[in-house]
């Protein structure tokens, strides 16, 4: 199928791991002109190497701060314009026993993924609405619809966001701006791992026994891949699905308890 995106720009926020990546190199593979954002110069720099800096231009920076936020959105305007897409992936938070998780980590969970996505929306979507085109998406979490006691801080960034989503998707509908969010259930990137070697560490059982008991609640039985979560995210950024808004995909497996 062809997704009509070569010879668009994008955005991606958080693209330097995880889902992140794997969305900013298959808008690459589409044909787009992907603009990069993440805190790990080497990651970039690998990525920029792999991929050629005729299709990918990567920038430092930490969304996490206002200044962050501005630079990217300077870069991004500076180097391909006002991107056809913004993909929003920054952020992650961890978990723990909620009497334990202390202010610091909340703050770092809700200013990252949740501030962070706001600063880049308001930096971005009034351009496209300007130019009565654009297609957003902000990879979210199942957590925000299903939270769980050990995953508190990115369950209430996520609901927050699946807020952010539906409210500024409405506003915007008239002006030719698309915003939606897809919501992942776990997917084996090298922030899962980490989830699990804590879990592991503080139960006394091994990462595979923690992990099992996690995919036992997953109907189909495995982890998502990020490269798999990427291709939903291309199609919802592709002109073929304007006619969706407002809304939030979610892709776990079938682990979410909701009505289809």
């Amino acid at each position: 199928m062809d997704l009509h995106l070569d010879g668009k720009t994008a955005l991606v926020t958080g693209g330097s791991a995880g889902i992140g990546r794997a969305v900013a190199l298959a808008l690459v593979a589409e044909g787009c002109r992907v603009v990069v954002v993440g805190r790990d110069e080497a990651r970039l720099a690998a990525m920029r190497a792999e991929v050629g800096a005729d299709k990918l231009v990567t920038v430092v920076a930490d969304l996490a701060t206002s200044a962050g936020a501005d630079k990217v959105a300077k870069t991004t305007i500076a180097q391909v314009g006002v991107p056809d897409i913004l993909v929003n992936s920054a952020g992650s938070s961890q978990g723990g026993l909620f009497w334990t998780i202390d202010d610091t980590v909340w703050d770092e969970s809700l200013n990252l993924k949740l501030m962070g996505t706001i600063r880049m929306l308001r930096a971005i979507v009034p351009l496209m609405m300007e130019r009565r085109s654009g297609n957003v998406v902000t990879i979210v979490g199942n957590s925000g619809r299903q939270p769980g006691a050990r995953f508190l801080p990115g369950s209430a960034a996520n609901a927050a966001l699946l807020a952010v989503t539906k409210g500024l998707a409405d506003e915007v509908a008239a002006s030719g701006v698309v915003i939606n969010a897809i919501s992942p259930g776990p997917t084996r990137t090298d922030r899962w791992t980490g989830l699990m070697a804590k879990a592991a560490s503080a139960s006394s059982r091994t990462i595979a026994d923690v992990e099992a008991t996690h995919v036992a609640a997953i109907p189909n039985g495995r982890l998502s891949e990020p490269e798999e979560i990427a291709r939903y995210v291309v199609f919802l950024c592709s002109p073929l699905a304007t006619a969706a808004t407002g809304t939030s995909l979610t892709i776990d497996g079938g682990a979410t308890r909701s009505l289809a």
